[in-house]
């Protein structure tokens, strides 16, 4: 494969002068012309989307289904953290346990992310880690595989997140404050200045700390983050921008998993949304470190180099609280008590570090007088993980010391009047720190046939190692092969048809007979669909169906391996699903803004049974606002269908809601801004999360008032 793509970065380098020689004239440059900037004040994305290929390609462009979600749409919906943007994503189920959250999208498992179009892993404590928004501009969300740019991964959707640039010649930016219900404060700030007379080199900072208690009981949070970017022109064909980004995310008070779903007779509990099983002093605080370093320079025929650097530390701390447990050790006595041998207490700190290092050339060029691209590039990942310090009264050799069963001995769980002390038991390492390297060759070309036909082929080589302290699971795959194919055709000057295939493989730990590791789960994703833009490109509409495969799954076959004493794998078939999506988003009249969303799948493993059921079928979202003079309102809605796990008596379901959302906002003269946001405005009570044993209450209806003043 590595010739493959050798070959093909050879042939796209020679097709422009050899056709210019046979033609006996010089290729004129083709111009990049980046569209001019509109996303902070409209919900159409103008902007080149580099989400899917590298190819310099706009949202018609793109043979895929692709959400974005503009910084005037973020700003609209007052979405500031990534577990709100996870809610406000049109096919995307939160799963939400307790800090943490599992989300999914048709079907699948949302396992990684992209930061500037550079892949990083979800596990990257992403879970649990509520990331602040304030270093990006917008967020761009391509559903299904994407394994081009990621790698490895689920065939669900990537979230590409648009860092912020410093591209102001002259002094401006914002400051403002917020308050809302329980006792929810926060201040925030943007500012951008030029450093030098030309504006050649410019800066910005941008900075938000917000605190708030919640309507669960001992729950408080406080969140801080501050990011600081440097853009600097390099003469006249060159770009160098530096950044770093902070936050540190303390919340104390909170639960790990749901309350308890059963007594021990069988029936449902009732308890109140404010009721977790929580006290005061857990907690699970998470501080995050970013770096990052880009380069760009453009060539006299418009092709350009890249290089990226990124660094990212995340250092949890936490220390959770759960009752729950299998049997009856886990349920609630009717008379309002529990067995204590179903108690979890769990400390731990972890550190994680991850490397990524990109480098491509963009390549435009022209033959038979038809614009081409091309891309070439490299990628490195590594991700490190420390061993986790430990201190739990889950592990038996804890439990069972003097101090463990002292602990035992005065703890009573009792729902009605809950106080449980912190253990304190001593750390220990548990989990050996582990390392994952990705690298990558890939390379992309769009072809035009004629200017209404492009096809755009693409392919990665990736190899993949894993390396545990110890060596007793290291694994490592070579020569994962991950194509992409695409095709669009403009009908008149509005309309797009598109079909792609695209494909991601993810590795697995299982064994086979020989004591081998199965080769990587693939999966396969076929879609089909037309794009639209209308009013003059003010509103943009996608309609898509989709396929997706995923396939060699590990299946235990039942036997165990006489020499390991380990239970024996095969590869079989797997999961598919199948369903369609629609976006709409832009302007319906300069005053009417709308941003719609929805999705329909249905997917079953290799038996015909439901798959996922904790995913929701169908959803919608809606947004819409409509400005006038110095005012603007704004309504919205989500939906979900039912979820449910378990079966017979065990089954918990969460029937399908909606929820909706109001906005007002009103300008004071030329700086002054104040807006309202009402999330849940029926007080719906519903939940987020479910689980065996277990459901997590999404939030109540919610009150947030932002006062800004703009220079």
């Amino acid at each position: 494969m590595k010739k493959i793509l050798l070959s093909l970065v050879a042939l796209n380098l020679a097709l422009p002068q050899i056709y210019a020689s046979e033609n006996d004239k010089v290729l004129e440059a083709v111009d990049v012309v980046e569209s001019e900037r509109r996303d902070d004040a409209n919900y159409f994305a103008k902007e080149l989307v580099k989400s899917t290929t590298r190819l310099n390609l706009t949202s018609r462009q793109t043979p895929q289904s692709l959400t974005v979600l503009t910084e005037a749409r973020l700003k609209d919906q007052g979405i500031k953290d990534y577990q709100v943007l996870l809610r406000n994503v049109p096919g995307v189920t939160l799963n939400k346990w307790d800090e943490r959250v599992y989300p999914t999208a048709r079907g699948f498992a949302i396992d990684y992310y992209l930061l500037d179009s550079m892949p990083s892993f979800g596990g990257f404590s992403l879970g649990a880690n509520d990331m602040s928004l304030l270093p990006y501009e917008r967020v761009e969300v391509v559903k299904g595989a994407n394994g081009l740019l990621a790698g490895a991964g689920n065939p669900a959707a990537s979230l590409n997140f648009i860092r912020k640039r410093a591209d102001a010649k002259e002094l401006k930016g914002n400051f403002g404050v917020s308050a809302g219900s329980y006792d929810r404060y926060g201040v925030n700030g943007d500012v951008q200045t030029p450093v030098n007379e030309s504006g050649s080199v410019r800066a910005r900072l941008s900075f938000m700390h917000e605190k708030s208690h919640s309507y669960m009981d001992y729950y408080n949070r406080k969140n801080s983050a501050i990011y600081g970017v440097v853009d600097s022109d390099i003469g006249d064909n060159s770009w160098l921008s530096l950044g770093a980004f902070y936050q540190e995310l303390r919340r104390h008070g909170v639960r790990w998993g749901g309350m308890p779903a059963f007594y021990t007779d069988g029936s449902r509990t009732n308890f109140s949304k404010n009721e977790i099983f929580s006290q005061p002093w857990t907690r699970w605080d998470i501080k995050t470190l970013d770096f990052y370093a880009d380069f760009k320079h453009y060539f006299e025929n418009e092709a350009s180099l890249n290089l990226s650097y990124s660094f990212r530390r995340a250092n949890t701390d936490s220390n959770l609280l759960y009752y729950g447990g299998k049997g009856s050790i886990g349920y609630v006595n009717l008379d309002g008590t529990g067995n204590v041998a179903g108690l979890s207490v769990y400390a731990n700190k972890r550190e994680e570090n991850i490397h990524n290092v990109d480098a491509y050339a963009n390549i435009p060029y022209e033959v038979a007088n038809l614009s081409h691209e091309f891309v070439f590039g490299a990628m490195y990942n590594n991700y490190k993980k420390s061993s986790d310090k430990v201190s739990s009264y889950w592990l038996q050799m804890q439990r069972t010391t003097p101090a463990g069963l002292a602990y035992t001995a005065r703890s009573r769980i009792d729902f009605k009047n809950l106080h449980l002390d912190d253990p304190k038991f001593p750390y220990e390492d548990q989990n050996n720190k582990d390392k994952t390297v990705q690298k990558a060759f890939y390379a992309a070309n769009k072809l035009s046939i004629t200017d209404e036909l492009k096809f755009l082929l693409g392919a990665r080589v990736s190899y993949y190692k894993y390396e545990i302290e110890g060596g007793k699971d290291n694994r490592n795959f070579t020569n994962e092969i991950t194509p992409y194919l695409g095709i669009t055709y403009d009908i008149g000057a509005n309309h797009t048809l598109y079909a792609s295939y695209t494909s991601i493989f993810k590795p697995q730990s299982l064994k086979d007979a020989n004591d081998k590791y199965l080769d990587p789960i693939q999966g396969k994703d076929y879609e089909v669909g037309i794009k639209g833009e209308y009013l003059d490109g003010a509103l943009q509409a996608s309609l898509g169906v989709f396929k997706i495969v995923q396939d060699k799954l590990g299946i235990d076959t039942g036997k165990i391996n006489p020499a390991t004493n380990a239970k024996i794998y095969e590869s079989g078939k797997g999961v598919t699903s199948k369903g369609v999506e629609l976006d709409l988003n832009g302007e319906i009249t300069k005053n009417l803004s709308l941003s719609f969303g929805a999705t329909h799948f249905n997917a079953k493993d290799a038996n015909g049974e439901k798959y996922a059921t904790d995913s929701s079928r169908s959803t919608a979202n809606l947004f819409a606002k409509y400005e006038f003079r110095d005012f603007r309102v704004g309504a919205g809605a989500m939906y979900k269908s039912k979820i449910y796990t378990g079966k017979g008596a065990g089954e918990i379901t969460q029937k399908g809601y909606t929820l909706a959302n109001l906005m007002f906002g009103y300008k004071f003269g030329k700086n002054f801004d104040v807006q309202l946001n009402i999330d849940n405005l029926f007080n719906k009570k519903y939940y987020e999360g479910i689980g065996k044993n277990m459901m997590v209450y999404g939030d109540p209806r919610t009150f947030n008032l932002s006062f800004n003043y703009k220079f």
